[in-house]
């Protein structure tokens, strides 16, 4: 189908000159992720720029590179990328943790535990999972058994489905601060 034709809100067209390859019609990382951050939602953004620095398709440096050629705050905001992020759910919860000074840290490690996806303070544990991850009844038992081991161990477990997390913000948002006001996360 001629991209002309095609009317999609998905879809954005982007023309541009032949890159070094002299392909006009396939960009590299890079050059993808700059034309992307001037036309995408600065929270889509961070979750790409995390999964091509995870992916190893791009580095840090690179990135803040981009970053610096970006106008005005558009660049402080979109040098928050991580590495640490392993899911889109999860760069953009961080995204939005950072929108409302929350700074959470990624990929902890607790004894007896294993890695969790989040951590707030020293006690707060906000874990986030699509649907695909939790279909499979083993891994949906797992989940129940390291959330009573963390419980055990003092912890506070938050845990938000995609859904949540790109559907119902408010809610999301409204538990965490929740829990931080009683102190879970100390």
């Amino acid at each position: 189908m001629r991209l002309a034709t095609l009317r999609s809100p998905d879809v954005t067209v982007h023309w541009s000159d032949a890159d070094a390859s002299g392909s006009a019609f396939c960009l590299d990382v890079r050059d993808c992720l700059a034309e992307m951050a001037l036309c995408q939602s600065p929270e889509w953004v961070v979750a790409a720029v995390d999964s091509a620095l995870r992916l190893h398709k791009i580095t840090m440096r690179e990135w803040l590179e981009i970053v610096a050629e970006l106008p005005g705050g558009l660049g402080t905001l979109l040098a928050e990328a991580d590495i640490l992020s392993e899911s889109i759910t999860e760069s953009v919860t961080r995204f939005r943790l950072h929108r409302i000074g929350i700074i959470p840290r990624l990929q902890v490690k607790i004894r007896g535990v294993g890695r969790v996806d989040m951590l707030i303070g020293t006690r707060l544990v906000i874990e986030v999972d699509g649907y695909a991850y939790h279909a499979d009844p083993e891994r949906f038992e797992a989940d129940r058994r390291r959330d009573a081991r963390l419980s055990a161990l003092g912890y506070r477990v938050l845990r938000f489905s995609y859904k949540q997390v790109m559907h119902h913000w408010s809610e999301v948002r409204a538990a965490i601060i929740a829990a931080m006001d009683r102190g879970d996360h100390n």
